[in-house]
């Protein structure tokens, strides 16, 4: 199982990392988050699709994610994400 899990999470790496690539260079406009970090919009959707595939492949896990915080927090696994780490303008 722990091979199949690091496969899964190698999967999602790559998945996640093409997602946020899309939005290399296009120049896209930086939010202000309520404690003053930034975050963009390809912040925000590769939290999403990586959210959109944990929860299809792992409907059991829970999700702690920097941008839509967390999901099932009692669950026996949780998957932290935060695939863009240290946006700036």
């Amino acid at each position: 199982m722990r091979d199949d899990l690091m496969s899964a999470a190698a999967d999602l790496a790559s998945i996640v990392g093409k997602t946020a690539l899309g939005y290399y260079g296009r120049g896209v406009d930086v939010d202000t988050k309520g404690d003053g970090s930034p975050v963009t919009i390809a912040d925000r959707a590769a939290e999403t699709v990586a959210r959109d595939w944990i929860a299809t492949r792992f409907p059991l896990d829970g999700i702690v994610g920097e941008e839509f915080g967390v999901t099932r927090p009692d669950a026996r696994r949780r998957w932290l994400v935060d695939p863009i780490d240290g946006t700036r303008t």
